[in-house]
């Protein structure tokens, strides 16, 4: 076995496929040699290519002598600071001839590449498309021993979470619990008579005690005071702040179409629960929003193995070539053209990939149910052919997903168990997926006060009911006869108001009436309506009185459809929404939900909006008076590691320039800097421009010589020195000495840093000598050099290299991009 582009490779197999080329009347790449020319000063490439069979090479070469482009047979791709492309400048193949061989071609190439990898590719008919490319470096080794590596070290696992809108005895037993069960792994909740479980409870009643007293001592004069979740909500509403009302939960279905159709349709309002009938009391109901149009052929699609040479996808992969659906008859292009034009036109936005199957037994039983991740289409899938499948080829659909969603692990398509035949399909893709929110579905219909109503049918799962509503000198007040309330999914932290699952539809009116936070900037006419909830979770609508908002109509019927659930208890573990009206839905074999979902929050607790309303305000300011403002607002977006605001006159007018230091990275991509400057233009002030560019990088040349333990191998040792002053990761999970979140604007660079962080390395004795300077440096402050010898008791008085407020010092060590920075280690003595 063996990986190549992502892609799991059975060695054998492809050895086989090479031999059956000729009989194909096919050809392939098998290998490439280079050589630089001339040796003292190359200034140009040659590759000998060897082919596994004789096919076509003589055409290539006629073609090619014909007056086709030789880059254009042999296109280059890659490179970092030298890219490969067709354009004069980059790097191509200008000329090819017959090798020495019948299955060798020899390719000049000008000019010659860096150190990357470049990969060389054959557009010509007659070419097997698995072997039709071939990776390769013009320089087999690096320069000198200080080579960027190639691995690289994953960012440390963040810390658990802890739900802190926790407010009751259950809440804060759940949080205990799951506190325990992610600071000692393997301890589970068992006897309530063991002592651990004893404690748990005691803390949590003793927390669920101070919460309760802390709600009977309020009342309703202040915020501080205030005891009714309303009152409490219009305090907040007066500092600008929105009380977060908790919401539901949410997540992604799974459809499965039944065999004898074709498709079927979902319509919006599709429900499911978590039990065979939702009329159990521990059923959670669970209802879309959305239809969805369902594709028998989207059930299960299988990944294109291309004659079982590839048998997995690795991680990092963010493509897959699927067969056509068996549905869907022969792998003919016609097919597979069906497939993929379905996959371009964003029915199936998104694909599932998950292992259903062990890979090591071959059965249901035991698989890995954690193995699911999904994939958002690009739509740009494309339609390939596979020469060497079948007497006549076939046809398979090439699909991409995006970058952020590359597979997190490798998943297994085919293996083999003992010596029966290799097992297939162990993971498959599933295309038919929709969203759907916690909460039962209810509809419930005003009419004005005194009118006759009609009896509840509590029997259908859509609670159906009637109710009068109450008008007020304040407007029409509208209360709900079934509680919880289920509210969207928004943000907590009081700057996005809360939004309800109510849909409201006034007599009299075609459109929706809107939602609102409050009525106070409503006009008259306005069709507006806003939601109060209370410490009971009992709701009420409120709608205007003419001045502040619509007023109803004499005799209006309202006619209000929402959901009603917990949000918290709408969190449920993966495969467990399973239930659903059959007989209204005889097209749908079944369903699922790949995936836990854990969106579901409580409402936020009385004594955070206490503590969190005075002091909101604060943390949102509105508008940039001073420098530090701009840096401040601009460091708001997770994108921005550090900002530096400075003046500048334009010779009109002010301008502030601020820098930006991205995080995770040294490059200010213009999309990001759009999205900066969009940022601050809504809060600069009148008169002031904003100028947003990339911090200025301040590369350094840097020279350690260390002693080293004779227990220690040189090479060994040079390799961890990298990697602790490197602008990455260590092995261990911890940020490098030079990584970019770990410097900002100004900051000086200490040479103490250097030696502490070379001592922590294991088998460094003792630091002989650092030398620093900034790489372009020429004399005084910008080349420092300190000597440490082993008899020396103080460091000189120049311990560190000072930068600019603007500037960010900066080591990278990449020999492509040597003015980044570099490092360069010296180490005596240890194992030799």
């Amino acid at each position: 076995m063996g990986v190549v582009a992502g892609k799991v490779i059975d060695r054998e197999v492809l050895e086989e496929r090479a031999r059956n080329l000729a009989a194909r009347n096919l050809n392939g790449i098998a290998r490439v040699f280079v050589t630089l020319l001339p040796p003292a000063a190359p200034t140009e490439a040659w590759l000998d290519v060897d082919f596994h069979t004789d096919r076509h090479l003589a055409a290539i070469v006629a073609a090619i002598t014909g007056g086709t482009p030789a880059h254009a047979v042999f296109p280059l791709s890659g490179g970092s600071r030298l890219p490969a492309g067709a354009a004069a400048g980059q790097v191509r193949v200008t000329s090819v001839s017959a090798g020495p061989g019948s299955q060798r071609l020899r390719l000049r190439i000008v000019p010659i590449g860096d150190y990357s990898t470049y990969e060389l590719a054959v557009q010509f008919a007659g070419f097997d498309p698995l072997m039709s490319e071939i990776g390769f470096k013009f320089r087999p080794a690096c320069f000198n021993l200080n080579c960027a590596a190639d691995d690289t070290l994953p960012a440390p696992l963040p810390l658990p979470d802890i739900d802190y809108l926790a407010k009751d005895f259950d809440s804060f037993k759940h949080v205990l619990i799951c506190a325990m069960q992610d600071r000692v792994p393997g301890w589970t909740p068992t006897s309530e008579a063991d002592l651990d479980q004893v404690l748990i409870d005691l803390l949590a009643a003793d927390a669920d005690e101070l919460s309760d007293f802390q709600d009977r001592v309020m009342n309703e004069a202040t915020l501080a005071g205030a005891r009714k979740r309303v009152s409490l909500a219009r305090h907040a509403r007066l500092m600008d702040y929105h009380i977060h009302q908790g919401n539901q939960a949410s997540g992604w279905l799974a459809v499965t179409v039944a065999p004898a159709f074709a498709n079927a349709t979902l319509a919006a309002g599709f429900g499911a629960w978590t039990s065979e009938r939702w009329q159990d009391p521990r059923s959670e109901a669970f209802v879309t929003h959305d239809a969805l149009a369902c594709e028998r052929m989207l059930n299960a699609l299988t990944l294109y193995s291309w004659g079982g040479t590839i048998t997995a996808l690795d991680i990092g992969s963010v493509r897959a070539d699927l067969t056509v659906p068996a549905s869907l008859g022969p792998p003919t292009q016609a097919n597979a053209d069906l497939l993929r034009d379905l996959l371009n036109t964003g029915a199936p936005r998104h694909l599932l990939v998950q292992q259903q199957l062990n890979p090591q037994t071959g059965n249901a039983l035991g698989r890995d149910p954690t193995a699911r991740q999904l994939l958002q289409l690009r739509g740009d899938a494309e339609s390939v052919f596979d020469p060497m499948a079948g007497a006549a080829g076939e046809w398979c659909v090439r699909v991409h997903w995006r970058d952020e969603d590359r597979l997190t692990r490798r998943y297994c398509f085919s293996t083999q168990c003992d010596l029966s035949l290799p097992l297939r399909d162990v993971s498959v893709f599933h295309g038919n997926l929709v969203r759907i929110a916690h909460g039962r579905p209810h509809r419930t219909v005003f009419r004005p006060p005194g009118a006759p109503l009609a009896i509840a049918n509590p029997l259908s799962f859509e609670f159906q009911d009637e109710a009068t509503y109450e008008s007020t000198h304040w407007g029409v007040c509208a209360r709900l006869p079934h509680t919880p309330v289920a509210y969207r999914n928004t943000p907590p932290g009081g700057e996005t108001p809360p939004r309800s699952s109510l849909s409201v539809q006034v007599s009299g009116f075609g459109a929706l009436w809107e939602e609102q936070s409050d009525l106070i900037e409503s006009a008259g006419d306005a069709e507006h309506f806003l939601v109060e909830t209370d410490e009971y979770r009992r709701s009420q609508l409120r709608f205007g009185n003419g001045d502040n908002g619509g007023r109803l109509p004499d005799d209006a019927v309202v006619t209000c459809r929402y959901q009603v659930g917990d949000g918290v208890a709408g969190n449920i573990g993966a495969d467990t929404l399973t239930g659903f009206d059959r007989a209204a839905n005889p097209r749908i074999a079944g369903i699922w939900n790949p995936f836990d979902f854990v969106d579901g929050r409580a409402p936020e607790p009385v004594a955070e909006i206490i503590r969190r309303v005075p002091e909101a305000y604060r943390s949102r300011q509105l508008r940039a008076v001073t420098l530090e403002d701009y840096a401040r607002r601009a460091e708001e977006l997770p994108e921005v590691a550090h900002a530096h605001a400075s003046y500048a006159w334009t010779g009109s007018w002010r301008a502030v320039r601020v820098a930006i230091d991205p995080r995770g990275t040294t490059t200010l991509a213009e999309p990001l800097r759009r999205q900066i400057a969009a940022h601050l233009d809504a809060v600069r002030l009148v008169g002031e421009d904003v100028e947003v560019r990339a911090a200025t990088y301040v590369p350094l040349d840097i020279l350690v010589r260390v002693c080293a333990h004779p227990d220690y191998w040189p090479e060994d040792l040079r390799r961890a020195l990298e990697l602790e002053l490197s602008d990455g990761w260590t092995a261990d999970g911890r940020p490098g000495l030079f990584h970019p979140d770990l410097w900002t604007f100004g900051q000086s660079l200490h040479v103490s840093q250097i030696i502490g962080r070379a001592l922590s390395v294991p088998g460094v004795g003792r630091v002989l000598l650092v030398s620093l300077r900034r790489l372009h440096g020429l004399h005084g402050a910008s080349l420092q050099t300190i000597t440490v010898a082993p008899g020396d008791e103080a460091l000189p008085v120049v311990e560190r290299i000072d930068v600019r407020p603007t500037e960010i010092l900066q080591v990278a060590n990449d020999p492509n991009r040597l003015e980044t920075g570099r490092l360069n280690f010296e180490i005596l003595g240890g194992r030799r």
